[in-house]
């Protein structure tokens, strides 16, 4: 083979060719005399770097190319490989030459850096072991070509492809900040998650999404050529003093958890709102982008947990107090007992002793429910159904009681019964806390209604218990005080302390409580429980 040939050869090629000779030929270590003479001048006239490395890591050949290659080093066969690795190459190529020699194994297309005159060049290396008749390795033989010049046009390339990614990622981004300061994507605004709507500076609603009705509980669109910023309710949470700043500063201007009525005039809502100015290429306000996010339900969520908190500490100190107070009250009634057996029932001190005797049976009644404020352990939470507790001791007997006194009871209940997790002590104490409220708000011959029914929806299954009566009702103001602990409108025969308690035991079932009530009309109250599926 001449060298015009020898020189289209790819190094892959060479090696083949290098393989099958020393399959012919065997090879002696120890010797300068690795390549045959037969095959020398093929070696000796390739374009690749070609060498052989010994198994006690002596340099045994190096062909032209490789003195060609390093100028500056002085190539001699039978010099350690070592001494001719850079410091910061030694550790890769240990473990190259290790692999080889020692396990057999072949490196292909390895990168490898090395530094002629402390300038780097990069190399394609393959490395491949070399073996004897009988099999054993007895050296190694690698092949490197001259990668420099395509590495670093690979290196410049990639450098100015970064460059032009980044270079696009700006005009990208600044083609979507100047769309998005001329006007917003219509599809943005119509599937936001928020409620979004337009104003201009002087406050008229030029456009709205269908978020924002659907917050706002009316019809989409209707805000449209309304100008917001006289509504009372915008005004009265707010909102309007908010957009005045926002046009004036040219600024954004957010607040959160803001209560505010909207026109429907359904609820009232807990809102995150947001105003901001878009300004035109003269600097004035054009418009101002309103976004408005209901939070009320995270809001209620978040105050539920807040009182249960709250509610779980006065729980643990009341127990406690009750607790300790039990024995001390029991201690006395014994004795104020004992002094009324020994007092006279004319003599003077014998209605101090039945006064005494009420106001500890009213302690001892507030120690009692005190303790019903305490955690219930989930360990001593069992299967309940509704149905039986209503129709079972004590509940019924109570029932009765009211029925005896003239009012009409009405229950209804489902034909599967509601079941669900928790002491059932409690339930009936619940239940009974909420007769005992009706009855006393009944006139004569009014009527309590108790109806217990099941309400499914596609992720769970809640037992809901609604209690109403005819009664006197509560005033508006007094409707969130009544789960105060101490408020009472019944002056010494109320504690001020039952509906606190079947607040903390709906709490403890992991459900919720709503009232409703109006002055002359009755009373409504609501328990949503988690039910068994």
């Amino acid at each position: 083979m001449n060298k015009e040939n020898l020189d289209k050869l790819s190094k892959e090629e060479l090696i083949k060719i290098i393989e099958q000779l020393n399959n012919q030929y065997e090879v002696t270590p120890g010797t300068t005399g690795f390549i045959l003479p037969d095959f020398s001048s093929i070696v000796e006239a390739a374009y690749d770097i070609i060498f052989v490395i010994d198994k006690e890591l002596h340099i045994q050949y190096m062909n032209r190319a490789w003195r060609d290659a390093f100028p500056s080093r002085e190539s001699l066969p039978g010099k350690n490989y070592r001494e001719y690795l850079h410091e910061i190459e030694l550790e890769r190529g240990n473990f190259v030459v290790d692999s080889v020699l020692n396990k057999g194994q072949v490196f292909r297309n390895e990168l490898l850096k090395i530094y002629e005159n402390d300038k780097p060049y990069y190399f394609v290396t393959n490395f491949s072991p070399i073996k004897g008749k009988n099999g054993e390795i007895v050296a190694l033989i690698g092949v490197m070509r001259n990668y420099t010049e395509q590495y670093q046009i690979q290196k410049k390339l990639k450098e100015n492809t970064i460059i032009l990614e980044q270079k696009v990622q700006e005009q990208i981004k600044q083609a979507e900040e100047l769309k998005n300061l001329r006007d917003l994507n219509e599809d943005i605004i119509n599937n936001a998650p928020v409620g979004m709507f337009m104003v201009d500076p002087s406050g008229i609603v030029i456009n709205e999404n269908p978020m924002l009705s659907k917050i706002m509980i009316r019809e989409p669109n209707t805000l449209v050529g309304v100008n917001v910023i006289k509504y009372k309710g915008f005004i009265d949470a707010g909102f309007t003093a908010m957009f005045n700043q926002a046009v004036d500063t040219k600024k954004t201007v957010k607040s959160n958890e803001r209560p505010y009525l909207p026109m429907s005039g359904v609820k009232e809502l807990v809102v995150n709102v947001t105003f901001d100015p878009i300004i035109n290429r003269l600097g004035a306000v054009e418009r101002v982008l309103v976004m408005i996010e209901d939070v009320t339900e995270q809001t209620e969520t978040r105050n539920r947990a807040s009182r249960s908190e709250k509610m779980s500490a006065l729980g643990l100190l009341a127990s406690g107090v009750a607790s300790e107070l039990k024995s001390h009250i029991n201690k006395m009634v014994m004795d104020l007992n004992f002094v009324d057996t020994n007092v006279d029932e004319y003599s003077p001190a014998a209605e101090y002793i039945d006064s005494l005797k009420q106001e500890l049976e009213r302690i001892k009644n507030i120690s009692e429910q005190l303790l019903s404020l305490a955690i219930i352990d989930e360990r001593d939470k069992e299967k309940c159904e509704l149905n039986k507790v209503l129709v079972n001791h004590p509940v019924d007997v109570f029932i009765n009681k009211i029925r005896n006194e003239g009012h009409e009871v009405d229950v209804i209940l489902p034909e599967v019964s509601p079941e669900i997790f928790a002491t059932q002590n409690q339930v009936q104490q619940m239940l009974l806390q909420f007769l005992e409220n009706a009855q006393d708000a009944l006139i004569d011959g009014g009527k309590i209604t108790i109806k217990i029914e099941s309400i499914k929806t596609e992720e769970n299954s809640y037992a809901a218990i609604t209690l109403t009566d005819t009664g006197v009702g509560i005033p508006e103001e007094n409707i969130n005080k009544i789960f105060q602990p101490f408020f009472t409108t019944k002056g010494k025969k109320g504690t001020g302390l039952g509906m606190m308690i079947a607040t903390n035991i709906i709490n403890n079932i992991g459900g919720s409580i709503g009232v409703k009530s109006k002055p002359g009309e009755g009373t409504s109250i609501k328990v949503i429980l988690p039910q068994i599926n």
